[in-house]
């Protein structure tokens, strides 16, 4: 087996963090807030209390809005302009009022200042920690938002880059195979040629999809197949076994088609294409009669599966894998990735 290469895959979402700074910089506004209400003039025992009377405010805030907003803003990045803001806006009230009662509830437990004032106490902070709570949940959306584009266009960037690599490599070799064809079997040639122009459609519609469904895939794949069979004729013999249930699952445009290609270029004249899915995760699946790589070797780099490996760290990082078995006396190129069914 040739375990992958690690390799930069790009920018990757690590929304965890994206809360975290949230987090501190409420702590960071809620504190100001509280020294302005409160200035300290009692030496370092008032600064502490200070500091903790902000943390327990940021903590509870900051808790809630952990378990809430993200899925707020799941749905509200559907809406436009206004509504998506105004959902997100009208959220954060709820969760700072929620928020500062229990924040109250833990300064009078540790003795801050006796229940008899709990309400006094809730009603006189309420506004400013409505207030910071908005002015902070606006600022880093609108900065998690940039981010996100930004990240997400390097990433379309950097897939469409990889995808140009690929495309133009299937098509010569799709077309030597058509140019060797024709001087002694015409009508092949020409049904070859329809398959490539069927390829073609395929591609250019796939073009802005990071995935596509196993049963496009597939089609893809066998078209492929065929051409090369008529190119090869009885040298070449080919079978496939994939369940129904599994053609709506995603995988990456031409992964498939990848592997196949790669064990008519360097395996021997027998194919078997399989595809798996178990504990929620799909398992492509093509073994040739050939040699295959050397366990030790690596990948060129520009390689056709070279380049499908960077597409799946791009999509899933290390949640995908590429490997090489040597089994029944051939050699199978395997992808793992995460299973899903295509919207």
């Amino acid at each position: 087996m040739i375990a992958p290469n690690s390799m930069d895959c790009g920018p990757t979402l690590h929304p965890a963090r994206g809360r975290w700074r949230a987090i501190l910089a409420s702590l960071a506004l809620t504190t100001l807030a509280v020294i302005f209400m409160n200035p300290v003039d009692g030496g370092w025992r008032q600064v502490f209390f200070v500091a903790f009377y902000a943390a327990t405010y940021t903590i509870s805030i900051g808790g809630l809005s952990w378990l809430i907003l993200p899925r707020v803003g799941r749905y509200s990045r559907r809406l436009k302009a206004i509504p998506n803001w105004t959902m997100r806006i009208s959220s954060m009230i709820p969760i700072a009022i929620a928020g500062s009662l229990v924040a109250v509830a833990v300064l009078a437990t540790l003795g801050f200042f006796p229940w008899s004032l709990y309400w006094m106490r809730f009603w006189s902070d309420l506004r400013f920690v409505i207030v910071i709570t908005i002015v902070t949940g606006v600022v880093m959306s609108t900065y998690e938002g940039m981010r996100y584009q930004l990240q997400y266009e390097a990433t379309q960037a950097r897939l469409s880059s990889l995808e140009s690599r690929l495309q133009p490599h299937f098509l010569f070799n799709t077309l030597n195979s058509i140019s060797a064809l024709i001087p002694e079997n015409p009508a092949a040639a020409e049904r070859m040629t329809e398959r490539l122009a069927a390829l073609l459609r395929f591609s250019l519609d796939s073009t802005d999809r990071p995935t596509v469904s196993l049963g496009q895939e597939l089609k893809i794949a066998t078209d492929y197949l065929e051409i090369e069979k008529t190119r090869f004729g009885p040298r070449l013999n080919y079978s496939i076994d994939i369940s129904p249930d599994l053609l709506r699952a995603e995988v990456p445009p031409f992964s498939l088609q990848t592997l196949v290609e790669n064990s008519v270029k360097y395996g021997g004249g027998e194919i078997r294409v399989t595809a798996r899915n178990g504990k929620g995760r799909l398992v492509l699946n093509v073994w040739d009669s050939g040699n295959g790589f050397r366990k030790d070797a690596a990948i060129p780099s520009g390689h056709g599966l070279d380049n499908l490996r960077s597409r799946l760290a791009v999509l899933w990082g290390s949640g995908a894998t590429l490997e090489f078995h040597r089994e029944d006396s051939g050699t199978s190129v395997r992808i793992s990735m995460p299973a899903g069914a295509s919207k």
